[in-house]
């Protein structure tokens, strides 16, 4: 997982800056946007997985989240399969990952789905 510092804002509504991230990679690629103050990007974290799944380093994402002083986090992923459903590994590893940062005042904006045809929102479903 490696950290880049990133001077842009995090926008809901637009998902092109993950897609430009994502979509060309032929596995699993993650990317962690760590938002500070304002919704402005802080940091970007990634790390890669296999061809149809990706483990995410939970206790890597939360020292990142504190090193950068981050108030949330967008995880965002590709499937490169084409299916934008949500596994049960990824719904299980993002409440994971709420539960451990929830006492640290830090909580999971959004987790993203991309594909080339669609992106799943974990917010849009209602489970964050």
């Amino acid at each position: 997982m490696r950290a880049i510092l990133s001077p842009f804002r995090y926008n809901a509504d637009d998902n092109h800056f993950f897609a430009s991230l994502l979509l060309h990679h032929d596995h699993e690629h993650a990317i962690i946007a760590h938002l500070g103050a304002a919704d402005r990007i802080v940091a970007i974290s990634e790390t890669c997985g296999g061809a149809d799944a990706i483990d995410l380093p939970l206790r890597q994402i939360v020292g990142d989240a504190l090193a950068h002083d981050a108030h949330d986090l967008v995880i965002a992923h590709n499937h490169p399969s084409g299916d934008p459903r949500p596994s049960d590994a990824d719904i299980e590893t993002t409440r994971a990952l709420a539960m451990l940062l929830r006492p640290l005042g830090i909580r999971i904006h959004d987790h993203l789905i991309l594909t080339h045809e669609k992106t799943t929102s974990f917010r849009v479903l209602g489970w964050l």
